[in-house]
């Protein structure tokens, strides 16, 4: 997918299980920075990156009013 560092290359199911499970955490109360996430990520992974995390809080909150 795309570059995060000059060493490695992460593809988006890393950054999809990365996302959905900084969302768990984020619903269970706990505290994340955003940058402190992507501080490593060019651009366009963190565009991606932050947009999927978001989705991911968003559908946790929806599951957990639905219960």
């Amino acid at each position: 997918m795309q570059l995060v560092n000059n060493k490695s290359i992460v593809s988006s199911k890393d950054l999809d299980f990365i996302a959905l499970s900084f969302a768990r955490m984020r619903s269970q109360g706990r505290y994340l920075c955003p940058d402190a996430i992507t501080g490593n990520m060019d651009e366009g992974c963190k565009t991606w990156f932050l947009k999927h995390y978001a989705t991911c809080y968003e559908l946790l909150q929806e599951k957990a009013a639905a219960m």
